[in-house]
C-alpha cells in the first residue's frame, strides 16, 4: 500500500500531468509514476505489423501494450536478479510507481557533443545489453531513450514492451538489438566519427549464435526491398531513412563475421 503522503502527491499531480509519465518528489525521495497507454494503432505500428507478416519475420512484430501490472512483474524479477533497473514501489491497474532510475542517457547524448564521450555512454549501454542476453534475458524496448546512468554505470528503463508473446529468446534478443540501432541512427547525422557502424558490431559480435542467425534471416529476407528503396530514401520520410541506416550498419557487421553469407 502507498504511504499517505505518496498517494495524496500522485492524485494531486494526476490531475494536471500532461504526459502519461511523470516524477514527483516526496520526503526527499524522487519517484517515477507511469499510467496505463493506449491501445498503438500508428501508421507506422501498423505497417510494421504487416512487415512481419509479409516476410514471416517475427522479430519485427510491434509489441502488444503491456499492462503495468506486467510490467511491474518484469522489473521485479530483473530486480531480483541484481539488474540495475528502477525498484516497484506500488502497482496496480491505474499507476505504476517507481523509485529514481537515474538520469536518462538519452538526454546525456542530447546534452554531450564530444564525440568519444558519446561512444562511451553507447558502448556502455549496448554491453549492459549484452551482459543481459547472455545471462538469457531481454529488455523488449532497447532503443536508448530506455536506458539511464547512474553512478557511472548504465541502467535499464520503461520495460513495458517486455512482453513479446510468439517470440523466442533469440527473436526478442535480435529486436533488442535492431531497436538499439534503430535509435541511435541520428546520432550519426553530421557526427565527426560514425557511431552506428561501431556499436552494431559490438552488438553482432557479442551477441549468441542464435541471435546472430535470427539477424542474419532478417538482412536476407528484406535485401531486395531495402535495394529498391534506397535510390529513394532522400525523398522518404525519418522512419524509413532511420531504418535504411540500421539495416546497412548491420549488414556490415554480420558481413565483417560471417564473410561471404551476406
Amino acid at each position: 500500500m502507498l504511504p499517505p503522503e505518496l498517494a495524496a502527491a500522485i492524485r494531486s499531480m494526476a490531475g494536471t500531468a500532461r504526459e502519461r509519465v511523470f516524477s514527483l518528489t516526496v520526503a526527499g525521495r524522487r519517484y517515477w509514476v507511469k499510467r496505463p497507454g493506449l491501445p498503438r494503432l500508428r501508421s507506422s505500428v501498423l505497417m510494421q505489423r504487416g512487415l512481419a507478416m509479409l516476410f514471416g519475420l517475427a522479430v519485427l512484430k510491434p509489441p502488444r501494450t503491456g499492462r503495468l501490472a506486467d510490467e511491474a512483474a518484469a522489473l521485479r524479477h530483473l530486480h531480483q536478479g541484481g539488474w540495475p533497473v528502477p525498484d516497484v514501489v506500488f502497482a496496480d491497474a491505474q499507476y505504476l510507481v517507481l523509485g529514481d532510475g537515474g538520469t536518462s542517457v538519452e538526454s546525456l547524448l542530447n546534452a554531450e557533443h564530444d564525440a568519444t564521450r558519446r561512444h562511451g555512454l553507447i558502448a556502455a549501454c549496448a554491453t549492459l545489453l549484452l551482459r543481459l542476453h547472455a545471462a538469457g534475458e531481454w529488455h523488449g524496448g532497447a532503443q536508448i531513450r530506455n536506458f539511464s546512468w547512474r553512478d557511472g554505470a548504465p541502467g535499464l528503463l520503461d520495460l513495458e514492451d517486455h512482453d513479446l508473446p510468439g517470440m523466442n529468446l533469440a527473436q526478442r534478443q535480435a529486436r533488442d538489438c535492431l531497436l538499439l540501432l534503430y535509435s541511435l541512427t541520428r546520432y550519426d547525422k553530421n557526427a565527426t566519427a560514425p557511431l552506428l557502424a561501431p556499436i552494431a558490431l559490438l552488438l553482432v559480435q557479442g551477441a549468441s549464435p542464435a541471435v546472430q542467425a535470427e539477424l542474419s534471416r532478417l538482412h536476407r529476407r528484406l535485401g531486395a526491398p531495402i535495394r529498391l528503396a534506397r535510390p529513394w530514401a532522400h525523398k522518404a520520410g525519418r522512419d524509413v531513412r532511420q531504418a535504411l541506416a540500421a539495416e546497412a550498419a548491420l549488414g556490415a557487421a554480420l558481413a565483417q563475421i560471417q564473410p561471404g553469407n551476406q
